[in-house]
């Protein structure tokens, strides 16, 4: 075995503890213990810190087990990484539905509009509008909206208002309604007639 091989060998098995440098020196003095050790760190494959006076070395995967153990702030951060990765596979999955509708769109170019309307394809244009840059709070007439689709779907007003209702009843995280409007739809007793993206 080479010495790095060794020294790692050796480090692997401490676990989560790590093991002092000052051990891994009186155990290995057949070469230099300094250059093996800095070797294996530009690899990637070691790490080694301070913990009070004393060095310790742990490989790369068993060092990060054991900075989430002793370090809250380490804990915190992995986290929030965990789950800014969670949504960025939520919204790369909703990026990856709407571009295969998209696709089906253009497949079934020149078809009849109102045979084109299903809620894939309703969403994909109603998002369309509503990332146009609008109002500073981001909110957009659900009339504005309904003039450009019904034109499009060949919709009429009830026909829009109930892809709108089972739009965001399926995609309820996505889409924030407001009351107030002079149309929309109608849901607790109220008129909702302005929507955003959340």
């Amino acid at each position: 075995m080479s010495s790095e091989e060794l020294v790692l060998e050796k480090i692997l098995s401490t676990g989560t503890n790590g093991i002092k440098k000052s051990d891994l020196k009186k155990e290995f003095t057949a070469f230099d213990l300094d250059q093996t050790l800095e070797n294996l760190v530009n690899d990637g494959k070691v790490c080694i810190d301070k913990k009070g006076a004393t060095y310790y070395c742990w490989t790369s995967e068993v060092y990060l087990t054991h900075l989430n153990n002793v370090d809250p702030k380490f804990r915190i951060l992995i986290e929030r990484m965990r789950l800014i990765e969670r949504k960025l596979d939520i919204h790369s999955n909703s990026v990856k539905d709407a571009l295969n509708g998209l696709i089906d769109l253009l497949k079934t170019e020149g078809a009849d509009p109102k045979a084109l309307v299903n809620l894939d394809n309703f969403k994909i244009e109603f998002d369309t509008i509503l990332s146009r840059p609008t109002s500073s709070i981001g909110w957009i007439e659900l009339g504005q909206v309904r003039n450009e689709l019904s034109q499009k779907f060949e919709l009429s007003k009830s026909e829009f208002y109930e892809l709108v209702e089972q739009l965001v009843s399926a995609y309820h995280n996505e889409y924030e309604l407001s009351t107030g409007g002079s149309e929309g739809v109608v849901l607790r007793g109220l008129l909702h007639g302005y929507v955003r993206g959340i």
